[in-house]
């Protein structure tokens, strides 16, 4: 007995160790998550705060980190990045392209608190007197242009500046309007006194969803469980924030944020209830509908070229996919044997159904193929490997036809090859430019006539008396082509079928003809649509660090060069100096010129001011007739004072402008690093010194 109650303890204790141990593990076995928020710490994400706090998150097997939004931070191009795992962002989630690399988890707003504030200066005011006023408008203000535009404001119409995340520029008269959250600026807005009008998008039906909680795609495919177990615990914290207000706001207080007073952060709350509905919706509601609807606005904003694949964007738990497959597999089963058992009856039915299902399985191929180009048009691929594309799928789904694709080329008037991966090269290096007339073909044709163009015997039609040898020589006996439009009915292509024998086309070959058609229009029109984003790009970024009239570094760029500068010559133990450069006699020239030749002058300046300095250096237009230059990388300050001597004697030099030789002096000023300043303000204020001081002797 002795033997068997000490063996008992030892039993005990070894259990104990191992549950210690196993429990040591656990902890060490939480996988660590981070989740992106889309703006600073605030009651806004309260529910995230109290899953952490209340251990919801440990629980559900995740170490979880927050990381706060700030201004330029884009909390999709963290999360598709990799820099955080879950992010939480706004309807323009179904902007992303391409937009199945998202997965949407939870609605927590199933209001979007976005709305648009005026002064309110009439009780007659409304929305319609924003046309031709200044408006501030965050980034992904979408709904509120969809709004403005629904009341017939559209964007041409009124002036759109940065946000500046400031009620100040409301308040002193720098906008007519911002854009602003319910919760946030319209606090502020009350404590300062302000008497205003508040326009909601909701007014008129536009209805979008606010806060949204979702994850990379990969990673929901990856790993289901660890997604849906991040979801239901901020769900849970959510509903603790939510029936925990006062508690939640002592929270975030404490541990996250002392930016806000905790009148705000209830101010903000008591807002957050009424868009959230708590009382009405379940927390974290998808609703399939409202997002089609917000993608249909989308489309008519000319943001969203294709509806997305539901199924790719709403995230759906293992648990529940394994349930819909297992649904699936069943009926399967039961049709296939209800089919076995009418086929040992009915041979004639059962070979009807074989031909209906290779029909069925070529048009799923067919889809998916589609499919697989659009995702192609979304990914921004090139148009020729789109258009190819296009052609190998319909050669597969209809075997024996031959696809082409001619692009309009508007300038030289004629069709130029886009894709025709099986034609003989032979015959497309003869019809590499296809005049658009009618008797060009049948794809000049149709091109010339925007109609569809059957020719069921090549050899026998009109439209092909010239080339009719050549079509021969390649086997080519019909073909049928369409026009391929724009939404404003201009030609941007043609899609054309060949076949090897004479035919005509049958109904579903007219329906294969225009879905393809407007397959190639998606992918034509995205095409030209990114090439004039990407050409506005590059030039609005150009503008914003370069002077318009002379194309010389404007201030801002200058500034970024002069730190940069100063740290590599602080670092080499080397010098830099700054040459201010004032035109004496600019606004003489200018009265007796006019302004036209004045900026003539001002640019060949400028030319002239690059061609007498180094590559290295960086010439930048101060002011209206102030010039000034970087010289960096200089082992002595005499450098300076040399090539200041330089600039001088070519700027005796007479300018010829157009037909007047002018000649226009000027004061340089120079000041060098770090014998002059430390930093640019100081070395600026020291040339603009010495500079006038010449200009003093000079007079």
């Amino acid at each position: 007995m002795l033997k068997a109650a000490a063996l008992g303890k030892h039993l005990t204790a070894l259990l104990l160790g191992l549950s210690g141990l196993f429990l040591s593990f656990s902890a060490l076995a939480l996988e660590p998550v981070r989740l992106q928020l889309k703006w600073t710490h605030a009651f806004q994400f309260a529910g995230y705060y109290a899953a952490l706090e209340q251990g919801y998150y440990r629980e559900a097997g995740l170490d979880v980190t927050l990381i706060e939004g700030q201004p330029g931070i884009s909390v999709i191009d963290e999360v598709l990045s990799g820099n955080a795992d879950f992010g939480i962002g706004t309807s323009s989630l179904l902007l992303t392209q391409p937009t199945a690399e998202i997965a949407l988890l939870a609605n927590i707003f199933q209001h979007s608190p976005q709305v648009l504030v005026a002064v309110n200066h009439s009780p007659f005011q409304g929305v319609h007197d924003l046309a031709g006023k200044t408006l501030m408008l965050e980034d992904g203000a979408d709904e509120l242009i969809a709004y403005l535009i629904s009341e017939g404001v559209t964007p041409n119409t009124f002036q759109q500046v940065p946000h500046d995340f400031s009620i100040d520029s409301l308040i002193e008269g720098r906008v007519d309007a911002m854009s602003a959250y319910l919760t946030h600026e319209l606090y502020y807005l009350d404590k300062a006194g302000l008497s205003i009008q508040i326009y909601t998008p909701r007014s008129v039906g536009i209805d979008f969803y606010g806060d949204n909680l979702f994850t990379r795609r990969e990673l929901a495919s990856q790993h289901p469980e660890r997604v849906e177990a991040f979801t239901q615990a901020s769900l849970r914290g959510w509903d603790y924030a939510l029936n925990h207000i006062d508690e939640t706001i002592e929270l975030i207080r404490q541990h996250y944020t002392t930016a806000h007073s905790a009148d705000f952060l209830r101010f903000e709350a008591e807002g957050m209830v009424q868009l959230i509905r708590p009382d009405l919706v379940e927390l974290g509601y998808i609703n399939p509908g409202r997002w089609q609807h917000i993608a249909e606005i989308y489309q008519d904003l000319g943001l969203l070229d294709a509806i997305p694949d539901w199924n790719q964007f709403f995230f759906q738990p293992e648990k529940e996919q394994l349930k819909d497959w297992l649904t699936l597999l069943i009926i399967s089963s039961i049709l296939v044997a209800l089919l076995s058992v009418i086929a040992l009856y009915i041979y004639r039915v059962n070979r009807r159904l074989r031909q209906l299902l290779t029909e069925q399985r070529r048009d799923h191929h067919l889809k998916q193929d589609h499919n697989h180009i659009l995702a192609m048009i979304a990914a921004d691929q090139p148009l020729d490997a789109t258009l190819e594309a296009i052609a190998l799928s319909i050669e597969t789904y209809r075997p024996g036809y031959l696809c082409s694709i001619l692009l309009c080329d508007t300038e030289q008037n004629c069709l130029v090859q886009g894709a025709a991966p099986s034609l003989p090269e032979s015959y497309n290096s003869r019809i590499r430019q296809v005049p658009i007339k009618v008797g060009a073909g049948s794809c000049g044709t149709a091109a010339a006539t925007r109609q569809r163009v059957i020719v069921s015997d090549i050899q026998s039609h009109p439209y092909w008396k010239t080339v009719r040898e050549l079509a021969a020589s390649a086997g080519l006996a019909a073909c049928w082509s369409q026009p391929v439009l724009d939404k404003s009915g201009q030609v941007l292509a043609t899609f054309a079928l060949y076949h090897r024998q004479p035919c005509e086309p049958s109904e579903e070959d007219i329906r294969l003809i225009e879905e393809v058609a407007q397959l190639a229009a998606i992918a034509i029109e995205r095409n030209e649509v990114m090439q004039l984003l990407r050409t506005s790009e590059q030039h609005h970024r150009y503008l914003a660090q370069h002077d318009p009239l002379t194309g010389l570094a404007n201030r801002h760029l200058f500034s970024d060069r002069v730190e940069q500068a100063i740290r590599l010559a602080e670092r080499d133990q080397s010098h830099l100096a700054l040459l201010l450069i004032d035109l004496n006699d600019f606004k003489l020239i200018n009265d007796a010129h006019g302004h036209a030749i004045g900026d003539a002058l001002l640019q060949a300046i400028a030319t002239r001011l690059r061609e007498n300095v180094r590559n290295s250096d960086t010439v930048c237009r101060f002011g209206g007739d102030e010039f000034i230059i970087l010289l960096q990388g200089i082992q002595q300050t005499a450098e300076a004072f040399s090539i200041r001597e330089k600039l001088l004697q070519a700027m005796d030099e007479p300018f010829q402008v157009e037909t007047l030789q002018i000649q226009s002096s000027c004061s340089i000023g120079v000041a060098c690093y770090p014998e002059d300043g430390l930093d640019e303000s100081s070395l600026t204020q020291m040339a603009d010194q010495r500079m006038y001081d010449e200009k003093r002797r000079s007079k």
